[in-house]
């Protein structure tokens, strides 16, 4: 029996730790300890708890003293961490630190991770660690430097000034320097957890993607009359106008609005507006609807893209624009733009309703996607976890 300690390190919303979740629990079917250090634990506590796994705080990064840093462009990878406060040598110095006393603490065996490139910097070389993420959140750690693909602007940092950084902090602590600043997820295991539709780094990997860790979909035949459903946070600022617009239409909508009181859901629901209390399960909801309206999170794009599903998405990180900026290049959705008003985003809406090209370009999808193997991703990573611990 081993110790597997499950990281988090950045990334909003839950959708980082359901993956980590799926692992978790094969492994603690073979016989090995969890322990999750989560970024948010107030926000995951319920559904790691309702698995029985102990949970503690991972180390916090707060913003770095960057005018704006919010609005600050980050075309590559580089920059997304700079603006984390990965360029400031006292920052870096102390959460590397506090990673490096929490594993030292907590003893594990093996380290899972998702995206947590600050836990890879502190300890990658002392522990064996197997990254995950989406194609945004685990660049290939084969490549020289971070191309700009995540958006336009100027670099925010220096990558070859961040690699002499990493490499003056990883000497204090005696680990190998890295060659190339991408080599910071160069791990004991790394597997891209998506579809080549939403990796930004799609033809420049040595290593293929591997396939969503989402439960596999199956292609579903549109309904014959439209039906949107509406998946989004409470807190998502977007939320508000979409129910305003959702309540107006004539078309039937669901709505799940995770967070949202019963006052709010009792103040939106209609007869052709339906607001659910509890979350809906993907598999019996998508085949029974026409379009997707959500906030931009790789799991809900995937299963649109499994499923057939035109999607609207409301992107508000890197993250989900750049998944967002994905999907529409390929004609399978469109996105709106942060500050549209009610006449845009329902013209948005409208267009996606009548576009039976990008209906059929989603079906297209779906159906190729069936007939490829994109349903191992967990027994891949479960079985280079049990080799890793098999050798140590």
């Amino acid at each position: 029996m081993a110790k597997v300690l499950f990281g988090w390190e950045f990334g909003a919303s839950l959708g980082h730790i359901y993956p980590l979740l799926r692992i978790a629990d094969v492994l603690k079917a073979k016989g090995h300890d969890i322990l999750f250090a989560c970024r948010d634990v107030t926000q995951c506590y319920d559904v790691v708890k309702k698995h029985g796994y102990p949970m503690i705080q991972a180390p916090y990064w707060k913003n770095p003293p960057i005018a704006n840093v919010r609005g600050v462009a980050t075309p590559s990878y580089a920059d997304v961490i700079a603006r984390q406060g990965f360029g400031y040598p006292e920052i870096l110095r102390t959460m590397m630190s506090a990673w490096d006393d929490l594993v030292t603490i907590a003893k594990p065996d093996l380290i899972v991770a998702d995206h947590s490139p600050g836990l890879n910097l502190a300890v990658g070389g002392r522990v064996p660690i197997i990254n995950i993420g989406n194609g945004f959140t685990l660049p290939p750690a084969s490549l020289k430097e971070y191309p700009p693909v995540i958006t336009t602007g100027k670099p925010l940092v220096n990558q070859q000034r961040l690699l002499v950084l990493f490499n003056k902090l990883r000497h204090e602590k005696g680990l190998k320097p890295y060659r190339y600043l991408p080599d910071i997820f160069n791990s004991e295991g790394q597997f891209a957890c998506t579809l080549p539709q939403l990796d930004p780094y799609d033809g420049l990997r040595e290593v293929p993607v591997c396939g969503p860790l989402e439960v596999s979909l199956e292609p579903a035949k549109l309904p014959d009359d439209d039906h949107i459903f509406l998946y989004m946070a409470n807190e998502a600022a977007d939320s508000e106008i979409l129910l305003n617009i959702l309540q107006k239409s004539a078309v039937p909508t669901t709505a799940y609005i995770r967070g949202a009181s019963l006052k709010r859901r009792q103040r939106y629901h209609s007869e052709h507006l339906k607001m659910l209390e509890k979350p809906v399960d993907f598999a019996r909801m998508l085949p029974k609807v026409s379009l997707v309206l959500h906030s931009g999170g790789g799991g809900t794009a995937t299963s649109c893209l499994m499923t057939g599903r035109p999607q609207i998405m409301f992107p508000r990180q890197s993250e989900s624009k750049l998944s967002a900026r994905l999907i529409k290049a390929q004609g399978l959705g469109d996105s709106v733009p942060s500050g549209a008003n009610e006449a845009e985003i329902s013209a948005i809406i409208n267009g996606a309703l009548g576009n039976r090209d990008m209906s059929q370009r989603c079906a297209d999808i779906s159906i190729r996607l069936s007939k490829e193997d994109w349903r191992q991703a967990i027994e891949k990573i479960t079985i280079c976890a049990e080799d890793i611990l098999l050798s140590t």
